[in-house]
């Protein structure tokens, strides 16, 4: 297979990968548990037990599912700004 041809292949399954999951802006993301545990880069256990529950952590949306069931999302924008409301330089060490 010539070069021209395998990079013509290459670009082609990349723009099928585009087309098949559409870009949402970050302000209308909804994460779930695993999405807030791989930002904060923990575990879905510690995040679970030590993050959500943090009285400052943003409410999450609880979707409806099958029968009475729902399930937590929260707003990817909210989930951010609670992260960078620990920033270190806005805090004064004296």
């Amino acid at each position: 297979m010539s070069n021209e041809k395998l990079l013509e292949k290459v670009i082609l399954r990349m723009m099928q990968q585009l087309d098949a999951k559409p870009i949402i802006p970050i302000a209308h993301q909804l994460w779930d548990l695993d999405d807030v545990a791989k930002y904060f880069k923990y575990s879905a256990d510690y995040t679970k037990r030590h993050i959500i529950t943090n009285p400052y952590f943003p409410p999450s949306r609880d979707l409806p599912t099958t029968g009475d069931h729902t399930v937590p999302r929260w707003r990817a924008k909210d989930v951010i700004s609670f992260g960078m409301a620990f920033d270190k330089a806005n805090i004064n060490y004296r």
